[in-house]
């Protein structure tokens, strides 16, 4: 009787591990573990391509913001052109929209990249705030970055320029040196 009822359960799960391997059982669901109907994802809801972000839909808020940056960073600049253009206007979310166009554009248009950020996150939904304050911190440590090669290039410059100088010092100490070693053999 053990060794049926062993034998049973044995040839049930041999039953069912081959019928889950052949995807026959994907659309069968046992009593009390049915489904919860699920609204389309996020994914689809949110954020179309050439959307521009904005402050509404707190389910799409992050996802939108995300995927513009993601597209600020890959696009060329003829879609920057382009993506200003639509973001003109005094509106926080359009300015904080354009402050990231912005930041991944030329180094010209950085400080004010960083000004727009720095004007317009606090008026942002609190759940996208560290998001956007780690974007400029980001932009704020490249032009830190930008800032420090200018310098060292400055300075480069002055070295090399102070070292033509030296050197033509010392050319012409080399030459005096000869003129005086030369008279001095000639000199009896």
């Amino acid at each position: 009787m053990k060794g049926q009822r062993l034998l049973m359960r044995l040839a049930a799960g041999v039953l069912l591990s081959t019928l889950s391997a052949c995807g026959a059982l994907t659309n069968i669901t046992m009593p009390g573990s049915e489904p919860e109907v699920v609204s389309p994802s996020v994914r689809e809801n949110c954020y179309g391509a050439g959307d521009l972000p904005d402050f509404t839909g707190e389910d799409c808020l992050l996802d939108e913001w995300v995927a513009f940056a993601l597209q600020a960073q890959r696009g060329n600049s003829g879609w920057r052109e382009s993506t200003l253009l639509q973001l003109e206007g005094n509106r926080h979310d359009r300015r904080l929209a354009r402050a990231i166009v912005l930041s991944w554009g030329d180094e010209s248009d950085w400080e004010l990249a960083s000004d727009l950020y720095k004007a317009d996150l606090p008026t942002a939904p609190s759940r996208l705030q560290p998001l956007l304050r780690q974007w400029l911190n980001g932009l704020e440590e490249r032009r830190g970055l930008i800032a420090e090669r200018d310098k060292n290039d400055g300075a480069r410059r002055k070295l090399s320029a102070e070292n033509a100088q030296l050197t033509k010092k010392l050319e012409a100490l080399t030459a005096i040196e000869e003129s005086i070693n030369s008279r001095r053999q000639s000199t009896p």
